[in-house]
């Protein structure tokens, strides 16, 4: 069986380590380790009440620290040397589509051309009605602002014309550091509306299943996750092939459904679980170090049990 790649997601550190300092120091180690790629995950805000979480229960609290991605990965990016950055995932219509291409382009160039950047649509109206973006026209948004993105990556001036981006005649320079822009990973589900879009525009499918709440009746079953990115993976790469790519370099990046055990989440018995996703289709396992460890001492031997996967 392929070895997996190694994703470690950089979100909730800061609980572990103590501040974004520690996150920095534990991003620095990640990289040095041999990581293969860092995440970072995102909400812009949070409304008072969770409604419409679509993963069953949500498993955090209304008031907990999310730092603003690009410009943590902008810092992490300064830190290391060698792993990849990208998100898990970033809520792209919330942003000017102009205003991000110029923002990714500019991390790709402080990372030296190392940005992958995960993009999905968010689940929260509450998020959107705080930035002044319609909720039900996400989705479109979200393609308009793929097109617009690559046209002021790979064009000056650029011209783009849709319903909710246009533009014509714009200088967005430097472009990104990697020809012909910012590989662009998606985190949407793998219906066909979403497989057209991920084999016309993505390097990368990062499905979520969320994270178990202690209630059984919510979760999303381990089978039914393996289940769920074998098809997805079949749709993709048969979508791929229509389109006249080649699927051998898509990359798929599954977080493992985190075991629980006595005292919380148990990370020798979700690392034993890591060859069923990779032979469901999975190119890159993501891990969440915050999620197993209760202190900063145990973030090294987390790491390095994680990375032993790749042995």
């Amino acid at each position: 069986m392929t070895r997996p790649k190694i994703s470690i997601s950089l979100t909730g550190i800061e609980h572990v380590a103590g501040d974004v300092g520690g996150v920095l120091d534990f991003a620095r180690m990640a990289d040095a380790t041999g990581a293969d790629q860092l995440t970072v995950s995102e909400h812009v805000a949070m409304g008072r009440e969770i409604i419409g979480y679509p993963y069953g229960r949500y498993p955090s609290t209304v008031d907990a620290d999310w730092y603003e991605p690009v410009a943590l990965l902008s810092a992490v990016a300064a830190v290391t040397a060698r792993a990849r950055l990208s998100t898990s995932i970033l809520i792209a219509p919330l942003r000017p589509a102009v205003l991000l291409a110029k923002q990714l382009a500019t991390l790709d160039h402080l990372s030296r051309g190392r940005l992958e950047i995960g993009l999905g649509t968010g689940w929260q109206k509450a998020e959107y009605d705080g930035c002044g973006v319609d909720f039900a026209g996400r989705t479109r948004l979200l393609d308009e602002q793929v097109q617009a993105m690559r046209a002021l990556w790979t064009q000056a001036p650029a011209r783009f014309d849709g319903a909710h981006v246009a533009f014509d005649g714009l200088y967005s320079r430097p472009f990104p550091r990697q020809p012909g822009g910012v590989p662009i990973w998606f985190g949407i589900a793998p219906g066909p509306a979403n497989v057209a879009r991920i084999a016309a525009h993505g390097a990368g499918w990062a499905p979520w299943f969320g994270l178990p709440s202690g209630d059984a009746t919510c979760d999303v079953p381990r089978g039914v996750a393996l289940e769920r990115i074998a098809e997805g993976r079949a749709r993709i790469h048969a979508a791929l092939i229509a389109c006249g790519r080649d699927p051998a370099g898509f990359a798929i990046r599954v977080m493992p459904e985190p075991k629980m055990g006595p005292d919380g989440f148990d990370l020798s018995a979700t690392i034993a679980s890591a060859d069923d996703y990779v032979a469901a289709g999975a190119t890159h396992l993501e891990f969440a170090p915050g999620l197993f460890c209760g202190s900063a001492n145990a973030l090294a031997p987390a790491l390095d049990a994680i990375l032993a996967l790749r042995a």
